[in-house]
C-alpha cells in the first residue's frame, strides 16, 4: 500500500531590506568615489572615476524610468516614463561614445 501526500509551500520574500541596503551601498560608493576624485589623482584615474559615477547615475535613471512605466497611468504618466527611458538611453549612448 502506498499513500500519496500533497505538500504545499508558500514562499514570501521581503526584499525591502535588501533594496534599502543596496541603495546605501550605492550612496557609499558614489560618495567615496567623489572624495577619491578630489585627491588630485592622475587624469586617467579621475576619468575612470567619472565614468563609474556616470554609470551609477545612468543605472539609477533607468531604474526610475522602469518604475515610472510600472506606475504610469494616462498619457502624461506614459509620456514621463517614455522621456525617462529615452534620457537613460541617451546617457548610456554618450557614456559608450566617451569610452570608445
Amino acid at each position: 500500500m502506498s499513500t500519496e501526500e500533497t505538500v504545499t509551500f508558500n514562499l514570501e520574500l521581503n526584499v525591502e531590506q535588501a533594496i534599502s541596503q543596496i541603495r546605501r551601498m550605492e550612496t557609499l560608493l558614489f560618495r567615496t568615489l567623489a572624495l577619491i576624485n578630489r585627491l588630485g589623482l592622475p587624469e586617467d584615474i579621475s576619468r575612470a572615476i567619472s565614468v563609474v559615477q556616470r554609470l551609477i547615475m545612468t543605472v539609477r535613471m533607468l531604474h526610475t524610468a522602469i518604475l515610472a512605466f510600472e506606475a504610469a497611468t494616462g498619457p502624461i504618466g506614459w509620456a514621463l516614463a517614455g522621456v525617462g527611458f529615452i534620457s537613460s538611453m541617451v546617457s548610456l549612448g554618450e557614456l559608450g561614445m566617451e569610452l570608445s
